[in-house]
């Protein structure tokens, strides 16, 4: 189709080149006869202007893009031309009167105006700031330099021609008034910092041969040596054709293209104004001494020139006082920015450091600095369910508090993404250095209020203090880390000292996250099975336990690693490929008539992945695996106001059969409102519910007392909610019993089984299962 419509366009643009070329070769070898020479100029002349007309037709008819008001204006122009050429062939050739001063005159007027904006429009010149100020300026300078000359060769006699009449001389004047606007326009295309595309080009030269050839015509026509079909008229009929290709070429161009300026163009946009300011005075000067009406012109002309070049060079003035307030507001946006973080607008890690040196140096040695690290626990699971908007909100609440406890003379600052600083000058001991750290984690553990939902996040703080821990800023600010890391070792949300035994624990921790990060890839995870059975003893499925011996660190117990995996969001690579061997193993074990069902455990960052649901699923899948033989456990509710993006994932699942149960229930507090929409059917009480309880026979303890009564509330809720019971860590038989007792439906714990490897527990299993 676009072969078929650029046919008729290659055709009309050949018929123009070749309709010139032949008027081009008829004035210079005269054929015809002198008789003919107004005829045929002017019907070929007609003809170029109704060629060119034709394929600005053409072209607008086809173009959508940015263009399209410039092909439209040059459309208006040529038809205004066509009949401003046909009025002038008309009064000439048929009704022999003289064509100039006539209707003619005006249409050319118009096809001036019409013309003009179409430059604006093809070049896409923009019409606003001081940058396009400057460049009239310079347009119109070199504009003026030009009215000067001409006015000293050729206008001033023409204004000045008692003989003619003023309509006639009116007339005559306008022809070069509107070429030198048109000047104007075609230099503010050339003096922009832009290199010129062909197709502006080729308009540019068209224009200029307009211009050119209409200054030829009003000289010759005030010396009386103008007639149709001089050689001048060729210069108007190749403007059309030069105009005709350039607004092919412009229809083919792409949008938006990077264009580098040439030096040419940039030398002649930036020399231009004052090359035309000193061909005014030259000229002025040439004539010093002279007085008449021509030299007053070149006079008042030469001022005029003169008045445009300050003009121009107060605007760039003012442009660059511009630019140099928007650099220097830019500059301090930067510097601001490179001590602050962008979002709290706290000091960032880099201001800190610049203040602790200060600080140091300021401070005699009599003095103490304290430095609180403050990391907050629990907060990647609002990130993971809320969304980071609220991960933000949240990060900007908790920075206020933070401000809120910063003394005179102290600096809070944000580090990383979750990581917080304190920086308290002069502290007396260390006992008030920790008071400190305690004031801070009550302050940023005050639940947060995030889209109508209330949330609490812990926070682990390390203290250190200078000169008792640390020499330098770099020393201190590893202590307090360290520090804190101890804290997260410890349990998290709470409070420690540096104390110079905690940086193995830190270096043991990094080491973790490290060797961690490519364990799975590296065949270093493996998976311990521990059954679950009823309180009858029964076993009826297995729970998998993950398991990491690393060649570097030895076994590491999952007490150390899988914290670790969930802070840092390892948890989500380590949790799948447990999910994936433990639908493998399963699928295994149950074409060797072990039917049984395993649990694999699930974090909230791997719940908050928007593929979880497609992961589960292929696990399935690539294993062969049926799902009512998987069993999902949540080790932590997602705390989200609207569980739609969370619950239709599950639902999906538990129709195709898996179970999903929730975990650690007794661990922390419970919210029902984020329970109920979940397709759970079993909650599991937490091991450490279970190890509260006491001994039949032995003294009564608050411990046991809560447990039992969480153990009752727990058992209650369930069967409202028509759930099964399981509790976790039962080791010794009165711990069955006692959980019996209160109502519990299933069990897991080392009075069953311990954790087991693969074949260890298929043996287990095979001599334990009763058969049926």
């Amino acid at each position: 189709m676009q072969t078929a419509r650029r046919s008729p366009l290659l055709l009309t643009l050949g018929l123009l080149a070749f309709s010139g070329l032949l008027h081009s070769a008829w004035l210079a070898f005269g054929w015809g006869g002198r008789e003919w020479r107004e005829w045929y100029s002017d019907l070929h002349y007609l003809l170029v202007v109704g060629l060119f007309m034709a394929v600005t037709a053409q072209v607008g008819r086809d173009s959508s893009g940015p263009l399209r008001p410039a092909f439209r204006w040059l459309l208006v122009m040529a038809v205004i031309r066509f009949a401003a050429e046909g009025t002038w062939t008309y009064l000439e050739l048929i009704l022999k009167v003289p064509p100039f001063p006539s209707l003619a005159d005006t249409l050319y007027f118009l096809a001036y105006l019409a013309q003009g904006v179409a430059l604006l429009r093809l070049a896409q010149v923009p019409l606003r700031a001081l940058s396009t100020a400057r460049l009239a300026l310079d347009s119109l300078t070199v504009v003026g330099a030009v009215g000067v000359f001409s006015w000293q060769l050729f206008l001033a006699r023409v204004a000045t021609n008692a003989a003619e009449p003023l309509l006639n001389r009116l007339v005559t004047l306008m022809y070069p008034a509107l070429d030198l606007a048109l000047l104007s326009l075609l230099l503010l295309v050339v003096f922009r910092r832009q290199r010129l595309r062909t197709y502006e080009g080729l308009f540019a030269a068209g224009l200029l041969l307009n211009i050119v050839g209409d200054y030829l015509f009003a000289y010759l026509s005030t010396t009386g040596a103008y007639s149709t079909g001089q050689p001048v008229d060729a210069l108007w009929a190749w403007s059309f054709v030069l105009e005709g290709f350039g607004v092919a070429l412009a229809a083919r161009a792409p949008a938006g293209e990077e264009r580098e300026v040439p030096r040419w163009q940039a030398q002649l946009s930036t020399f231009s104004p004052y090359l035309a300011l000193l061909g005014s005075f030259s000229l002025l000067i040439r004539l010093e001494g002279v007085q008449t009406p021509e030299v007053q012109g070149v006079l008042w002309g030469t001022a005029a020139v003169t008045a445009l070049v300050v003009a121009r060079q107060t605007v760039m003035l003012t442009d660059n006082a511009r630019l140099n307030r928007v650099l220097s507001a830019r500059e301090a946006e930067l510097a601001h920015l490179a001590h602050h973080d962008p979002l709290t607008g706290l000091p960032n890690r880099r201001a800190l450091t610049a203040a602790l040196d200060a600080k140091i140096a300021q401070t005699g040695p009599a003095g103490r600095l304290a430095l609180l690290f403050a990391d907050l626990d629990g907060f990647k699971n609002i990130n993971d369910t809320q969304g980071h908007a609220a991960g933000d909100a949240a990060l900007r609440e908790i920075a206020a508090r933070l401000a809120a406890q910063t003394p005179s003379g102290g600096l809070a600052a944000r580090l990383s993404g979750d990581e917080f600083a304190l920086l308290l000058p002069g502290v007396p001991h260390e006992d008030g250095a920790w008071e400190a750290g305690k004031q801070l984690a009550q302050a940023i553990t005050v639940p947060l209020a995030l889209e109508g939902t209330r949330f609490t996040v812990g926070v682990s703080v390390g203290v250190a203090l200078w000169p008792d821990h640390a020499r330098s800023a770099s020393e201190l600010l590893s202590a307090a880390d360290t520090a804190m890391y101890g804290v997260k070792t410890a349990g998290k949300n709470g409070v420690k000292v540096f104390r110079p035994e905690m940086r193995a624990a830190t270096r043991r921790r990094q080491d973790i996250e490290r060797l961690l990060r490519d364990a799975p890839e590296r065949g270093e995870l493996r998976l311990h099975y521990q059954a679950q059975g009823s309180l009858g003893g029964e076993p009826h499925g297995t729970e998998a336990l993950l398991r990491w011996t690393s060649p570097e660190m030895g076994e590491v117990s999952p007490a150390e690693f899988v914290p670790v995996a969930e802070e840092t969001g390892l948890i989500v690579s380590v949790g799948g490929w447990a999910l994936g061997e433990a639908c493998r193993q399963v699928a295994v074990w149950r074409a060797q008539d072990l039917a049984l069902r395993v649990t694999v455990n699930v974090s909230p960052a791997q719940l908050a992945h928007p593929d979880f649901g497609q992961w589960v699923e292929k696990a399935l899948r690539s294993a062969g695996l049926p799902g009512h033989a998987l069993e999902l456990e949540l080790s932590a509710l997602p705390s989200l106001p609207d569980l739609a993006r969370f619950v239709r994932p599950l639902e999906v699942l538990t129709a195709k059969g898996v179970r999903l149960s929730l975990g650690g229930v007794g661990a922390g507090p419970l919210d029902l409102t984020h329970l109920l929409p979940l397709p759970l059917m079993a909650l599991k009480v937490d091991r450490r519910v279970v190890a509260a309880l006491a001994r039949p026979g032995t003294p009564k303890t608050e411990d046991d007392a809560g447990a039992t009564q969480l153990l009752r509330a727990t058992v209650a809720l369930a069967r409202s909610l028509g759930l099964s019971v399981v509790a976790q860590g039962v080791e010794q038989e009165w711990q069955r019993r006692r959980v019996q007792a209160l109502g519990a439906d299933a069990y897991q714990g080392h009075l069953l089984a311990r954790p087991l490897p693969a074949g260890e527990f298929e043996d287990w299993w095979r001599s334990n299962k009763v058969s049926g």
